[in-house]
């Protein structure tokens, strides 16, 4: 969200009313994040336009750019076979058109079990973090929410990616060891 406000709790006596707090927009002004990380950072990063949604042919030319990416920095070379991507099951994700432009790249796709939200990396790492960071934080156009993401970005420190990618690898293994089911800290 282009302001991303935050509702607060507040501690009342028994008799006091709960305050008011306005109901945010429905309309608000809104951007979507697509980011690929691996132990050495951020590979690649796109803002899609207000209002667009994600969709298997715009994923598909994305997963080009990012290979683009891997490639100019030389990621992909640091792991003797190749790329090692994860990605959940959305339907974006196992598309026809997604499909075969991963065959195409030759990535090595590891299998995501179905209903296991506790793989979601960038749900409860990336994205937690950068949530907290631009907290109760108004831009004001595009350029400023992409000034605010690079300065996230470059300011976790390189064992924010490389433990995190670790902890997925254990957590992976455990979710299938678990045989999908949900796994308990």
């Amino acid at each position: 969200m282009y302001w991303n406000k935050k509702r607060t709790y507040h501690w009342l006596a028994s008799n006091n009313p709960v305050p008011m707090t306005p109901k945010p927009s429905i309309h608000q002004q809104k951007v979507l994040l697509c980011v690929w990380w691996t132990t050495a950072g951020i590979v690649h990063y796109e803002l899609l336009p207000s209002g667009q949604t994600i969709t298997a042919e715009i994923y598909s030319a994305q997963l080009d750019r990012v290979s683009v990416a891997l490639y100019r920095k030389q990621a992909a070379l640091a792991n003797r076979k190749g790329v090692v991507f994860h990605q959940d099951n959305a339907r974006l994700h196992t598309a026809k058109i997604t499909r075969e432009t991963l065959v195409r790249l030759q990535w090595e796709i590891l299998p995501q079990p179905p209903y296991s939200p506790d793989l979601a990396q960038s749900d409860y790492h990336m994205f937690l973090g950068l949530d907290n960071h631009t907290r109760n934080r108004q831009f004001r156009n595009g350029e400023d929410l992409e000034n605010e993401l690079i300065q996230f970005f470059s300011y976790q420190a390189q064992d924010f990616y490389k433990n995190r990618i670790y902890q997925h690898v254990l957590r992976w293994e455990k979710v299938i060891l678990a045989e999908g089911d949900y796994i308990s800290e």
